[in-house]
């Protein structure tokens, strides 16, 4: 069926099972169709007003966030192999790539009614085991009432709980770490409104400190957030890395700015019970916009590199209060 021939639909949301989310509160894909063969349109709604995704200082609050334009991205992405491609539902993912280019438009404003997106996927590479399909390479096109917003791309393979516990145990032993018992005593958390956040529970590093040409923060991973941790897990999650190395770069960076475009990718896991952090300096500055690269560090590895491209300047103002 022709793409242009499907229109998402956004009046409910899918089983929260699909998108893995326990709370379907958090769930924001509502619609998945395929079209032709890798290729799908997917509807997806966010509201208006979030608890974390929401949460931002300034006139920023009245942007959506683009990490939550990628959260449901990668709802809609793991979706869609339950449903197109015969995933079974108790498979765990694993994350290579995952990034998320913004077009600087009006559809970034929130308006007077949830934002109703319109991803167009496709899968571009299949990765097999054998004859057996393991991983796929996405891309998301994502528009709002007809404007583009951004594409969101990744890469991403899954096992079954069996490897999983295998792969994890293997891990933990390379690091001398024993079996997971639980997270680590939580560090002190970094001034929300400095690092763009209201609510100091959504921050989720320490007070970032200058050294060595780099800023550096803590990360701070609380289990009891409940939507960083919608359900149990035994590592850091990959929109808690991207989090705070946005919430690190926000420390740098003086102005009121957006991010518009995220690239991450993932080398290791996070553990939970070892501390974390994040290391981030600028890249060649007064050469095109300004981007800030972050690298999660643990057990002198580097975890994790997520680079954040800002707005050239200031494109956001103050909202007016009426009296």
């Amino acid at each position: 069926m022709p793409a242009e021939t499907v229109a998402a639909s956004h009046v409910r949301t899918i089983p929260r099972t699909l998108a893995h989310r326990r709370s379907v509160s958090e769930v924001f894909v509502t619609s998945l169709d395929a079209v032709a063969e890798d290729a799908f349109v997917i509807g997806a709604q966010l509201p208006r007003m979030h608890g974390h995704y929401g949460d931002h200082v300034g006139a920023l609050a009245a942007r959506l966030d683009p990490i939550a334009v990628m959260e449901a991205a990668r709802q809609a992405s793991i979706a869609l192999t339950h449903e197109f491609y015969g995933v079974p539902a108790d498979r765990a993912f694993l994350v290579r790539t995952f990034n998320s280019t913004g077009a600087d438009t009006a559809a970034w404003e929130i308006g007077s009614a949830p934002a109703d997106l319109v991803m167009h996927g496709r899968a571009l590479r299949k990765h097999y085991r054998e004859e057996t399909l393991q991983g796929l390479d996405l891309v998301l096109d994502i528009s709002c009432a007809g404007v583009p917003l951004s594409t969101v791309d990744g890469s991403f393979s899954w096992v079954s709980p069996r490897a999983w516990g295998a792969m994890r145990a293997g891990f933990r032993k390379q690091l001398g770490l024993g079996e997971f018992q639980g997270a680590a005593a939580l560090g002190a958390r970094a001034d929300a409104a400095s690092v763009g956040r209201v609510n100091p529970w959504n921050v989720v590093v320490g007070q970032p400190y200058s050294v060595d040409g780099s800023t550096r923060a803590a990360l701070v991973a609380d289990t009891t957030h409940p939507i960083l941790f919608d359900h149990e897990l035994d590592h850091v999650p990959g929109n808690l890395l991207i989090e705070a190395a946005r919430q690190t770069a926000v420390s740098m960076v003086p102005e009121l700015r957006p991010v518009l475009s995220v690239t991450s990718s993932f080398g290791h896991f996070v553990e939970l019970d070892a501390p974390a952090e994040c290391v981030a300096r600028f890249a060649d500055e007064g050469v095109g916009p300004t981007v800030v690269h972050c690298e999660i560090h643990q057990h002198g590895a580097v975890a994790a590199r997520i680079d954040l491209e800002f707005a050239d300047d200031a494109t956001v103002s103050e909202p007016e209060v009426n009296p």
